[in-house]
């Protein structure tokens, strides 16, 4: 086969076709890749279609080109360029691809490994991330080191623990050293080692006494630690060294009123909002922090600032609602909840104007109130809360006939709504199991894995029946789906107890009274003690609930329980 001069060849075409944007032009990427050499013609028609392809907008065929090309050549410059054009079209899957080719083919690219680690990062890939999140630290790429502290919501212990282990063991430039201080004392204090943090910080510190960073998380951490004097002494110093910071100026009003030094935290705020009078997420956060601090005159003011500077947004009904339900003005809180229109906090809003209706008397007006919001809404999982929202208020008054009816009626419309199902199965419950099972049972037949309904069936049979096998199937495919589950962790140590299985009881028992300390659990636990002939334990346990949660039906059924053992 004939051979080519890519190089020549290809700047020669591009400069004729005119490529000039960033995008577009990839004549310098080659230059910086190729040497002169023998390349086929396949891959040079390749790189020139998906060159005209791009030049025309055309960029998914381009990037399957370049793709392709860079499989085959194992060429980094085109690897960088399918790289740059998924970028472009924000595609991340083929981001992935080429990003992965590129870390492959370049291993001491550290732009390639920084990518590569920052994508599966981003994706909740730890794992995979971590040898490239180390080969780009150790080539000098430390913005992986930012990256990772804004994914550690996503992160569990053992991913922050490892990475943690990881980045002490390290070899990044000694440049690097405070910042990847910072970052470790920030994953341990994620995981509240609030003291090993300030460690880290002040580590930090020594190699970089003026490092922002590390003075504001060695901050943190001292409020934290509660050593409230000495965080604001240490926040003095950047407040000092720096133009205004709303970061900066936010946590100094969280440690004045933990110091109660509750003026000058409200002259702060009020000197703030002079000074970012069109701020509108500032001035939201201090009237949160204000009402975090039980200032709710000042928090009020903030919010009603907010409201009467805008109309785009009703949020501002959720906050002075809860304000006015804390000053004990129910019906005020009550019209602010109804206000809010939108926002993550909008169903919260109408379910706390509701919960306000404590008496059964208010059973006109929560009818009323909850058909108004079904029919504003145009979303069917909002008209499905707020359906399931008056049936409970129906149920908790004891309207459980009218609730059912109501389910019933939405049912016609929905037959397979498994909210909707499963609600009335709980209502059936306590005086029509057979219903209440046949609806549990078609639940489970639309959601075969539903680890709520499997568990709930699983329990109330142990309740009503004596099918006690056909319960602990049921229970232990319930926690095959979920096995930290307090509740069904319960259920499996009560369909252990009715099976006479005693000592196995009581080890999940245990364990769900140490998750959740609630007196039903407790119950169940005094009574396996008991039949496993425990009967101090029982009766300590027995003791404690007795004084925490006086006059509770599940005491006395623990006081009957242990009776029939002894």
């Amino acid at each position: 086969m004939k051979t080519f001069h890519p190089i020549i060849l290809i700047a020669a075409f591009l400069s004729l076709v005119g490529c000039a944007t960033n995008l577009h032009s990839s004549s310098e990427a080659i230059k910086a890749n190729y040497q002169f050499g023998e390349l086929n013609g396949e891959t040079v028609f390749d790189i020139l279609s998906a060159e005209i392809a791009g030049n025309q907008d055309n960029y998914d065929y381009s990037l399957e080109k370049y793709l392709k090309q860079a499989k085959l050549t194992k060429d980094p410059g085109i690897a960088k360029r399918a790289v740059r054009i998924a970028q472009h079209l924000r595609n991340t899957k083929k981001l992935l691809e080429a990003a992965t080719l590129w870390a492959e083919i370049s291993p001491k690219a550290a732009e390639a490994q920084q990518l590569l680690a920052s994508i599966l990062i981003s994706q909740g890939q730890f794992d995979q991330a971590q040898p490239h999140f180390n080969s780009a630290l150790e080539l000098g790429e430390k913005k992986v080191l930012l990256l990772l502290t804004t994914q550690l919501h996503k992160m569990r212990d053992k991913d922050i623990s490892t990475y943690i282990d990881l980045l002490k063991d390290s070899k990044s430039n000694n440049q690097f050293n405070s910042e990847k201080l910072v970052t470790i004392g920030i994953l341990q204090e994620r995981l509240k080692e609030h003291k090993q943090a300030l460690a880290s910080f002040n580590s930090a510190l020594k190699i970089n006494a003026d490092l922002p960073a590390a003075l504001y998380q060695k901050a943190e951490s001292l409020k934290s630690l509660e050593r409230y004097q000495e965080s604001l002494d240490t926040l003095q110093i950047l407040l000092k060294g720096t133009r205004e910071d709303r970061q900066y100026n936010a946590l100094e009003i969280q440690l004045l009123f933990l110091l109660n030094k509750d003026q000058q935290a409200l002259d702060k705020i009020d000197e703030l909002v002079a000074k970012n009078p069109n701020d509108r997420p500032l001035r939201k956060y201090l009237a949160l922090t204000a009402l975090d601090f039980e200032h709710l005159d000042k928090s009020k003011q903030l919010f009603q600032d907010l409201l009467d500077s805008s109309s785009k947004s009703s949020s501002p009904h959720f906050y002075l609602g809860i304000i006015n339900e804390r000053e004990n003005n129910m019906k005020a809180a009550i019209d602010h909840y109804l206000k809010v229109r939108d926002g993550n906090n909008m169903l919260q809003a109408h379910t706390r104007s509701v919960s306000l209706h404590k008496q059964a008397s208010d059973k006109t007006t929560v009818q009323a109130i909850t058909q108004q919001l079904i029919k504003n809404t145009q979303r069917k999982s909002d008209t499905t809360t707020y359906v399931l929202m008056l049936a409970d208020w129906l149920n908790k008054f004891e309207f459980s006939s009218e609730a059912i009816e109501l389910l019933n009626k939405h049912l016609k419309d929905q037959p397979e709504n498994t909210d909707y199902l499963y609600a009335r199965a709980t209502y059936y419950e306590p005086t029509d199991f057979p219903a209440a099972e046949k609806d549990f049972r078609k639940v489970l037949s639309l959601t075969p894995d539903n680890p709520v309904v499997l568990n709930a069936l699983g329990y109330t049979l142990t309740i009503h029946t004596n099918r006690y096998q056909e319960a602990h199937e049921l229970i232990e495919r319930a926690l095959s789906f979920a096995p930290e589950d307090p509740a069904t962790i319960d259920s499996m140590g009560w369909v252990l107890f009715k099976l006479k299985r005693y000592k196995e009881a009581v080890e999940y028992l245990t364990q769900a009274y140490q998750l959740y300390d609630d007196p039903e659990v407790a119950s169940h636990l005094i009574a396996a003690l008991a039949g496993n002939n425990q009967f101090k334990e029982a009766n300590q346990i027995l003791e404690k609930i007795s004084q925490s949660h006086p006059n509770n039906k599940f005491v006395e059924q623990a006081k009957k329980s242990l009776e029939s053992f002894q």
